[in-house]
């Protein structure tokens, strides 16, 4: 098949990828695999000959190579419809990195030979890198290669090679010049025949009680000259060569999806009355979280790997999806563990051969379940330890290769752009944090200079539709502007006051009002405040309208109402006597409202208000029973991801600023970022903001693509996020920058108080975890 990226196509080589997998594996893998058995070599080796048979031996390596010649998308839809079904998994380090590294490195020779049994499975390759005193730091290995003649002689050990026991060649690492002065000079890299006199292989019992790694010997071990990769003594670039395209494959993002599909499987009929677990709040909130969690996994996959695909090396990102789909697959594991609870305990030796007992010891064997949960223990060894890859990214947060200092414009069309960079360029210029400051200190919280400008940059009309007079932008215009926004601090209230009764007025399509109230929107940026007081349209609103003649009569009360301490209008939402909810608009200082104004701890203003009988006309009434709940829905959704976008921006800047303070603070005579145990905390902070940036812009993308149930998911995962990771960065924040972090003329503080109060508003994480539950559970 051609390399295709298309959507359609994608799909339709998906389609034809499950189609040949629903009839290709053998019944009684099938049956193993079910049962949750480990993979025998027998096993392996006939299901690699049947994709070879087929021509899907090696999916990523090129067709002249006797690969597939698949596109990296398409190779990433077959590992993710391999680990949905029954096929056996087992590593195969022939194909997945030492067959490329022959294909880089070797000779035309050396890949005529070797390729074409790497493939048939006529030759099984262990790579042997790590030995006794040399696990992550490989550059210190011992094993010793002479050179006599047209031999090297090698002697050495190599340990915890995986299904080394399997294999019959071996790609080894051997110091070739022990009087290099560095020690990543004089090593090369020879191909070994683990047949050959002077190897001995000792298996490796692991954890499960299976045979998995093993330790291999070499005593005067003579190789070919021929079986030399790359230039003697240079081997040290050959080892490290592996590619981004190999790398992000060990994030396991294919395996990750397929346990959460297996988790709610497992579940099922393990609750009161033969029902799933899952209706108990304890496991469904837990699934949630790790739902969540794989949903930004997912969300930061496919970006990358187009990128790789279009020539790009994203290092970095390559780092940050190892961690965290390594993460997301054991904590699941751990999950599965504890849904089948004491149904996982008894062990079945038969699965160590593969074969299910004909007697299971507990129903559909999932006391199998261990053997592969304590195997995917060492994910987070192999490939580069988890501790390695925060190195990794620790190095470039500190560095300031990251896009907390980086230009963040990728990904922006040309509008957006020019429009970010016209709006940081304003707050630059005329919000600091100092003027900042003055603005709550001394006006009340709010700038009428800077707010003009806000409204002469095209802000209050960016949302409006272009026959309405707006510039017709849409959600994910509006996201950079919130972002920006978020990084500054503004306290003028932007999306209380205009972006959420913006939204309102859009779809108040029989409201007589509507014209003008847009028009005075956008172009003479009135400030209208939408006073509901709750977090959906069905939550107590706190006014009641009665009927008065040919008009309304409003009573009641209204609690923290955003922006409404400098609104001119207002947006009032109240239950009609005879039922149901309807939305009214008037002036806020019309008589019969009172306000108690006032400041939240971060700064914002607003207002609790009474209305004591306030009359006003039929045609105040914006909308009915028929639309009004469907309105405040769609408009308090819009809002929700926008505030998750204020709160990406402001944890931008808080750990931006956090990373620039460990530079200089210095603690016993070194900084503050020198310690490992910050760094690390920093990369945990720096994951967290990347997660909820991704699951935002899903949201965004989900926003006018997705199913209802969906999308009503994606908001509530970007704001669950936005609330988990906002709490974390700011406390922490504060604890990293010390005694001063919790000063309040340092900006820290007032960050950690805008992310706190930003988690609160619009649902905070408890409650958006629950919105995602009950989502998932009406499409049940």
């Amino acid at each position: 098949m051609s390399q295709s990226s298309s959507s359609a196509d994608l799909a339709a080589f998906r389609a034809e990828v499950r189609a040949f997998l629903q009839q290709a594996i053998p019944l009684d893998i099938q049956a193993a695999v079910r049962a949750h058995c480990l993979v025998t070599r027998e096993q392996a080796m006939r299901w690699q000959r049947i994709l070879h048979a087929r021509g899907w031996a090696a999916p990523g390596w090129p067709a002249e190579h006797g690969g597939t010649g698949w596109s990296l998308l398409q190779q990433a839809v077959f590992r993710e419809e391999i680990a949905a079904c029954d096929a056996p998994q087992f590593e195969n380090l022939g194909i997945d990195t030492i067959g490329p590294t022959l294909m880089r490195h070797g000779t035309p020779e050396q890949c005529a030979h070797y390729l074409p049994r790497m493939l048939s499975f006529e030759d099984y390759w262990a790579q042997c890198y790590s030995e006794p005193d040399a696990g992550s730091d490989l550059a210190s290995l011992r094993t010793v290669a002479r050179r006599e003649g047209d031999h090297f002689v090698v002697s050495g050990t190599k340990i915890w090679q995986s299904y080394g026991h399997w294999a019959n060649w071996a790609l080894v690492l051997v110091r070739s010049d022990t009087g290099a002065q560095r020690k990543q000079d004089g090593i090369s890299v020879l191909l070994i025949d683990l047949t050959s006199p002077g190897v001995s292989v000792r298996p490796i019992r692991f954890m499960n009680g299976s045979i998995f790694h093993v330790q291999m010997f070499f005593d005067e071990v003579r190789v070919p000259v021929a079986n030399l990769i790359g230039a003697e003594h240079a081997g040290w670039s050959v080892a490290k060569g592996l590619l981004v395209t190999e790398r992000l494959f060990v994030a396991r993002v294919a395996e990750a999806k397929a346990a959460l599909a297996e988790t709610v499987e497992l579940a099922q009929g393990r609750g009161p009355d033969g029902a799933s677990l899952l209706t108990q709040d304890v496991y469904a909130r837990r699934l949630a979280e790790l739902d969540i969690q794989a949903r930004a996994l997912e969300g930061g996959w496919w970006p990358t790997v187009r990128a790789v695909q279009d020539g790009a090396e994203p290092m970095l990102e390559a780092s940050l999806l190892k961690i965290q789909g390594n993460e997301v697959l054991q904590n699941l594991h751990q999950l599965q563990l504890d849904i089948v609870g004491q149904d996982a305990m008894p062990f079945d030796p038969e699965a160590i051969l593969g074969t299910p007992s004909a007697q299971p010891l507990v129903d559909n064997h999932v006391n199998n379940l261990p053997l592969h949960v304590w195997r995917y223990r060492g994910i987070t060894l192999g490939g580069g330890t988890s501790e390695v890859q925060r190195g990794i990214i620790s190095k470039a947060i500190f560095g300031g290769q990251t896009e907390l200092e980086m230009p963040i414009a990728a990904g922006l069309d040309d509008q957006q752009a020019m429009l970010d960079s016209a709006l940081r360029r304003l707050l630059a210029d005329r919000y600091d944090f100092d003027r900042r400051r003055a603005v709550i200190a001394d006006e009340g919280s709010f700038d009428a200079g800077l707010w003009q400008a806000l409204v002469d940059l095209g802000l209050t009309g960016l949302l409006v539709p272009e026959r309405d007079g707006g510039f017709g932008g849409a959600l994910g215009d509006l996201v950079p502007v919130m972002e920006a926004l978020g990084e500054a601090l503004v306290v003028e209230p932007v999306l209380w006051t205009s972006v959420l009764p913006t939204q309102l007025l859009l779809h108040a399509s029989d409201y007589a009002g509507r014209s003008a109230g847009l028009e005075a929107l956008m172009a003479q940026g009135a400030r209208v405040a939408f006073a509901h007081g709750g977090q959906s349209a069905d939550a107590p609103v706190g006014v009641t309208a009665y009927r008065q003649g040919d008009g309304w009569r409003l009573s009641g009360h209204k609690r923290l109402v955003l922006g409404a301490d400098v609104a001119e209008r207002l947006i009032v939402s109240a239950r009609l006597d005879g039922g149901g909810l309807a939305l009214f608009e008037c002036a806020a200082n019309q008589p019969g409202i009172g306000a108690r104004r006032y400041h939240l701890h971060d700064g914002r203003g607003a207002a609790d208000l009474q209305f004591n009988d306030l009359v006003l006309p039929e045609e105040a009434k914006l909308a009915g029973p028929e639309r009004a709940g469907e309105m405040v829905e769609e408009a308090l959704a819009f809002a929700t991801v926008a505030l998750s976008a204020e709160s990406v921006g402001a944890m931008r800047r808080a750990l931006a600023l956090t990373v620039d303070y460990m530079r200089t603070r210095k603690q016993f005579g070194r900084s503050l970022s020198e310690y490992q145990a910050l760094q690390h905390r920093v990369v945990e902070h720096f994951r967290l903001w990347v997660h909820t940036r991704t699951l935002v812009r899903e949201a965004v993308v989900g926003w006018t693509s997705a199913s209802p149930v969906e999308r009503a998911q994606r908001i509530a995962a970007a704001k669950w996020m936005a609330g988990r990771a906002g709490r974390a960065i700011a406390l922490d924040c504060l604890q990293l920058h010390g005694a001063v972090g919790l000063q309040d003329e340092t900006a820290i503080s007032h960050y950690a108080k805008r992310l706190v109060a930003n988690d609160t508003l619009l649902g905070d994480a408890t409650q958006q975890l629950g919105r995602f539950i009950a989502a998932g559970r009406s499409a049940a």
